[in-house]
């Protein structure tokens, strides 16, 4: 069985999830609710929890982050681990922490006098993935609206012989960054220190002018798939995967670029989430628009079943592979986009300041390195 769902604005809290049940979340008249999103594995370096809560109002919803919890994860019934508060809602585990395969553990947080605590989640080994490989797919590729050149990305894998197994794609992209700042009716100034800053320009600003300001060092962008991408081995158990698509990649540029593809072993209660998730955004057309029914994962409050939690704890084995993606060899007629969102670059005139333009820092986030990342090939 296989299933695909665009992601939207909703699908920030809805990355990692789990065991579920319909619940009707009327934002409109909820004080607060809950969000959950963890997931336990055997292969990051940095695991954590997050915790935040929505403020609604009749039109909209403003998510805030959690910071007075105490949160525990419980391996094995028995052996009690504390995540230390790190910012943003974020409860890091120890550092050095690997989840163990076939072992349950379980999440557990104290809030406001309140106990919550989740299912017990178990992770299944997943096999690795034997071959990454890409096709040329014109106008294929929607992005920003549009249909563009791209590439299909596909894996080759081998279910393991288990009487239950099911699978979660998701992938990171490495895209070659030229230019590190936009300043729209400004210009980019290095002071102050590191960050730099655009200062407004009443004349540039009036002529809706944008200038663009190349990186002072190596640099990368990172794109994220936002699709959820899973499936069941109640087709395949004990055979081939061949052909899995697991990305559609926009053609930003005429330089490679570098696909991670990470493939996880999931719980059915992860899988029955997903599954319900998608079939809620296929009925209410986008998850960008707010649904009428909200999902409720794994997590209860334990001495008030009546009161949702949504999003999901998880336990999952994780393995991941790379592949560049070759631009070299394209057909005539296919055309990139582009970094900056459809628009071309723009950089500051020379003029007879000779400090002008400056360079812009590469500054390191989530969308964002400069770390070369492993495998990349210029």
């Amino acid at each position: 069985m296989k299933y695909s769902v665009k992601l939207g604005a909703l699908a920030v809290f809805l990355t990692v999830l789990a065991c579920v049940e319909p619940y009707d979340l009327n934002f409109g008249s909820q004080k607060e609710i809950l969000f959950i999103e963890a997931d336990i594995n055997n292969f990051d370096t940095e695991q954590f929890v997050k915790i935040k809560k929505n403020i609604p109002s009749a039109n909209s919803i403003e998510y805030v982050n959690v910071e007075s919890a105490k949160v525990y994860l419980i391996e094995n019934e028995n052996n009690i681990i504390e995540c230390q508060y790190v910012g943003s809602g974020k409860y890091n585990l120890p550092s050095g922490f690997l989840g163990k395969l076939e072992t349950p553990y379980k999440l557990r947080f104290e809030l406001a006098g309140k106990t919550y605590e989740s299912t017990s989640e178990i992770a299944n080994p997943v096999s690795p993935i034997e071959k990454i490989y890409s096709t040329l797919n014109e106008k294929g590729i929607s992005y920003l609206g549009k249909e563009i050149d791209g590439h299909n990305i596909f894996i080759d894998t081998k279910d393991i012989n288990t009487d239950e197994q099911f699978y979660l794609w998701q992938w990171r992209l490495f895209e070659k960054q030229g230019y590190c700042k936009s300043c729209e009716g400004g210009r980019f100034y290095t002071s102050p220190l590191p960050l730099g800053k655009c200062v407004e320009d009443a004349n540039l600003k009036r002529r809706s002018v944008t200038y663009d300001y190349t990186c002072d060092a190596q640099c990368w962008d990172i794109f994220y798939n936002e699709d959820v991408n899973i499936m069941s081995d109640i087709y395949s158990n004990g055979k081939n995967i061949q052909g899995r698509l697991v990305a559609k990649i926009p053609f930003f540029q005429y330089r490679n670029a570098l696909i991670e593809v990470q493939q996880y072993s999931i719980s059915q209660s992860a899988f029955d989430y997903y599954n319900i998730l998608i079939n809620q955004s296929q009925r209410n057309g986008s998850l960008a628009d707010t649904p009428p029914a909200g999902l409720i994962g794994n997590v209860k409050n334990i001495t008030d079943a009546t009161e949702p939690v949504g999003g999901i704890f998880m336990v999952s084995a994780k393995t991941t592979k790379s592949f560049v993606i070759d631009r070299t060899e394209l057909i005539p007629g296919v055309s990139a986009i582009g970094l900056l969102k459809g628009r071309q670059a723009n950089p500051e005139p020379m003029g007879n300041d000779t400090t002008r333009p400056p360079l812009a820092p590469c500054i390191e986030d989530h969308n964002r390195t400069d770390k070369k990342p492993l495998g990349w090939v210029d």
